[in-house]
């Protein structure tokens, strides 16, 4: 029990707080300007507080913010919160009051709070994965040029260097000026694109021990070092995750499942969690189906029941499990590890 609990409904511009007592009294309720929430932490909140604030777009400021001043702060699950607290009249000052009365009865659906270098992680990586998409996108933009010409690329990579030269050449031959600016721009964008992307892989600083997780994540076929930072930075604390299947499902690749008396359905995975995850492991168990005999005899097992995409995901999902019990217990991958253990 704490003495007392802060409920904080968190917008972009200003907050509405609201401060009670173990009782459950209100001592203290206001709306507050963000910039103004310091002041009112320093001079109004005790440090002995539970401080509760929804997940919501900008809650890493506040919730820095928050553990400067009070003794506790956790972030309330949005999704498990809609599910317990839902009102018919719903304001402002309802919702910090329902954070901190489920923080004053230990009902509250936390969410993991990454930490600052864990959030800088995430940054970077998700930064380089909407370059790319940005460059996929340039990319896309000249083969549709090319397609209103009805011109195809006599080589395999359009954007290598025999590709560039078809380029060039039907820019200057048969392509008309406003085509032909379209291609021209793109690949400049696309140049520019290559640039920050290698940059952004050389320049990333890693702490030692984020270092030496990369590297046991890196001993896994299928897992470059770009893949392992993705993966330490979307997963975090592997603690927190009592056993692979938390982590599977946390991580969305899991088939949903629908039972009702006799009859269950399994459908497609629930995509719930971080897309970034995802697409690092079923990219990662793409690769690890062509180097690694142990998970191409896996996916040949599971391509001919489900299909080759559903086969990559599941690859992915039994990756990921290997990847949890390497995390757990600091050991890197062993390809014949079944063997070893009998």
């Amino acid at each position: 029990m704490y003495t007392f609990y802060l409920g904080i409904d968190l917008h972009l511009k200003r907050t509405y707080v609201v401060l009670m007592d173990e009782r459950g009294e209100v001592i203290d309720q206001r709306r507050l300007p963000n910039d103004s929430v310091r002041d009112y932490l320093t001079h109004k909140v005790p440090r002995e507080t539970y401080a509760v604030l929804e997940a919501t777009r900008n809650w890493p400021f506040m919730y820095d913010l928050l553990s400067e001043h009070v003794e506790r702060v956790e972030l309330a699950h949005p999704k498990k919160l809609k599910a317990i607290a839902s009102a018919a009249v719903k304001t402002d000052q309802i919702d910090a009051k329902v954070l901190a009365n489920l923080a004053r009865m230990n009902y509250l659906p936390i969410a993991y709070a990454a930490p600052a270098k864990i959030r800088d992680l995430r940054l970077w990586t998700r930064h380089r994965e909407w370059l790319i998409g940005q460059r996929t996108q340039s990319k896309n933009r000249i083969q549709a040029a090319l397609a209103t010409y009805n011109l195809v690329s006599p080589v395999t990579d359009l954007f290598g260097v025999k590709g560039r030269q078809f380029l060039k050449e039907v820019m200057e031959k048969r392509l008309r000026s406003a085509a032909s600016r379209v291609v021209a721009d793109n690949l400049r964008v696309i140049d520019q694109l290559d640039e920050r992307i290698q940059a952004l892989k050389e320049d990333l600083p890693l702490g030692p021990e984020q270092e030496k997780i990369v590297k046991l994540l890196q001993t896994v076929p299928g897992i470059g070092r770009v893949h392992a930072i993705t993966i330490l930075a979307e997963i975090g604390d592997i603690q927190r995750f009592n056993n692979p299947k938390a982590l599977c499902n946390w991580s969305g690749l899991t088939p949903r499942v629908r039972k009702s008396d006799r009859i269950e359905h399994h459908g497609k995975i629930s995509k719930q969690g971080s897309p970034y995850l995802r697409s690092a492991m079923v990219r990662a168990a793409m690769v690890a189906a062509r180097v690694s005999p142990r998970w191409l005899k896996v996916y040949e097992r599971l391509s001919p029941r489900c299909g080759k995409r559903a086969a990559r995901v599941a690859v992915g999902r039994r990756l990921l499990t290997v990847v949890y019990y390497m995390l757990k217990n600091g050991q890197p991958y062993q390809e014949n590890y079944e063997q070893i253990k009998r």
